[in-house]
C-alpha cells in the first residue's frame, strides 16, 4: 500500500479563507526531505499561488494540518502531529526487512526468517556490520 499525507495549509488573505492542499506521496517526500520545510513551496506550486506574493507570505507563517494518512503512515499521525522522523525510520526498516526476507527465501525458503528468528537477527546484524564499513571508508 502507498503512503500517502494530505497536508492543508489554511489561511485567510483579503478577507477571504483558503484551504490549499497537497496529498504528499510519502515514499518520495521522504527520499528527499528529512524535515516539512519544503512543504510550503510544494503546497503553492500545486495550488498555483505565487511564491512571490503576500498570500505565500500568509500561506509560510500559517500552520500545517495534516489528515488521511494511508499505509504505515497512520501509525504515525497522531493530534494533528506527523512524526517524520519515524515513519523514515520505520520506512528504512521494513525496506531491509524485506529485503533480508528475499535473501532468506531465495537461499534457504519461503519461511526462514519466520521458522528462525536468531536467522533474522544475523541477517540484520550482517546488515549493519556491512553498513558501517561502507559509512567508515
Amino acid at each position: 500500500m502507498k503512503n500517502t499525507l494530505k497536508v492543508t495549509i489554511p489561511f485567510s488573505f483579503k478577507g477571504i479563507v483558503h484551504e490549499p492542499s497537497i496529498t504528499l506521496d510519502l515514499d518520495k517526500f521522504s527520499q528527499e526531505n528529512s524535515n516539512f520545510d519544503a512543504i510550503h513551496s510544494l503546497v503553492s506550486r500545486e495550488n498555483n499561488i505565487d511564491s512571490y506574493s503576500y498570500e505565500y507570505e500568509v500561506l509560510e507563517s500559517s500552520p500545517l494540518i495534516f489528515s488521511e494518512p494511508t499505509g504505515i503512515a497512520r501509525d504515525f499521525l497522531n493530534d494533528n502531529v506527523f512524526d517524520l522522523a519515524g515513519f523514515i525510520e520505520k520506512q528504512k526498516t521494513t525496506e531491509i526487512d524485506s529485503l533480508l526476507q528475499k535473501i532468506a527465501a531465495d537461499t534457504i525458503g519461503d519461511h526462514a526468517l519466520q521458522d528462525n528468528p536468531q536467522l533474522k537477527e544475523a541477517l540484520w546484524k550482517a546488515y549493519q556490520a556491512g553498513q558501517a564499513v561502507n559509512h567508515a571508508g
